[in-house]
């Protein structure tokens, strides 16, 4: 009875280490296969040059140039960015006193704290609620 026992338990368990190791390994696969455009995460710099290391079979001078072209853009898209900062902001105000004021008092006491959850999570909105 006991060895029945036994045998019954141990094909549970491998029935739960595989579909943990399905899980795993279908997760990894949808990782490595899934197009970056569709990801919900931007990738990062580094992620675009090793990915693109790997497709143009880039030797090391070339992937330092790329990564120098890399970086010198992303300055220049910091710039843009800070230029047109204010009037991104501007927008961004607008429309929240446009929804504050569409929705009652206890709602609008609800949307603040809402709002504020939201801009504590993005870099450029802690500088903006710091402002208010």
């Amino acid at each position: 009875m006991k060895s029945k026992l036994g045998i019954a338990l141990l094909w549970v368990l491998v029935f739960l280490l595989g579909g943990v190791a399905g899980a795993v390994g279908q997760r990894l696969y949808w990782m490595r296969t899934r197009p970056a455009a569709t990801r919900m995460v931007p990738p990062k710099p580094n992620e675009i040059i090793d990915g693109m290391a790997r497709e143009l079979k880039l030797d090391a001078g070339q992937k330092d140039s790329l990564k120098a072209i890399f970086s010198q853009s992303l300055g220049r898209y910091r710039a843009l960015g800070q230029q047109y900062r204010p009037q991104w902001e501007a927008i961004r105000n607008e429309t929240d006193e446009q929804i504050k004021q569409m929705l009652r008092p206890d709602q609008r006491a609800k949307y603040e704290a809402f709002l504020k959850k939201v801009y504590s999570r993005a870099p450029a909105a802690r500088s903006q609620q710091s402002s208010k």
